[in-house]
């Protein structure tokens, strides 16, 4: 008799359980988009701004703590940032020929960083999809979560980077090919 009396407490308890794990798996079950299309193009956007005196102090002060670095003051910082977004090209690519892209990529920003007198970094995210592609990379750092809760806020490309100039003058862009973008910011004055 006890038991039919919460009967219906089992089963609300059982269905609200059932449609949570629907949900899990929903979400686990999501799929990236690994072609260039309208979905991917849209989900590349541009930011431009400059920062005030106090907030350029302030932001390359914190990004300076959080690499445990040193960054001349002249230099620019280059951020190129890896993290999941619901597109990501490379992700659709065989091992060998993302291993490719991610070598040129560091080749490139190493060229234009030196061109263009900015110090550029490589950091990943944990939930990065191509984790297994840079994690054991000496050039590339694990986000402790700063960048993913202060600079790269929008989850829709999983490649991204962030310009600071030391004019203050900043560029944040969500995509993957970007380096036209990095040189014509950094050739501006």
């Amino acid at each position: 008799m006890k038991i039919l009396k919460y009967y219906p407490l089992i089963i609300i308890f059982f269905l609200s359980s059932c449609s949570t794990q629907k949900k899990t798996d929903d979400k686990v079950n999501s799929k990236i988009n690994t072609k260039i299309n309208k979905d991917y193009i849209a989900s590349r956007k541009t930011f431009y701004g400059k920062l005030n005196e106090v907030e350029y102090k302030e932001i390359r002060k914190s990004i300076i703590a959080e690499l445990k670095t040193v960054i001349p003051d002249k230099n620019s910082i280059l951020i190129n940032y890896h993290q999941n977004g619901n597109n990501c090209h490379e992700y659709g690519l065989k091992e060998n020929s993302a291993k490719t892209e991610i070598d040129n990529s560091i080749r490139i920003s190493a060229r234009m960083s030196k061109n263009y007198n900015a110090t550029d970094f490589f950091i990943y995210s944990t939930d990065y999809p191509n984790k297994r592609n840079v994690e054991n990379s000496k050039i590339f750092i694990l986000d402790s979560g700063f960048f993913n809760k202060n600079i790269f806020t929008i989850k829709e490309n999983c490649r991204a980077f962030f310009i600071l100039k030391p004019t203050g003058e900043f560029m944040k862009y969500y995509g993957s090919d970007y380096y036209s973008e990095v040189s014509k910011f950094l050739e501006i004055n």
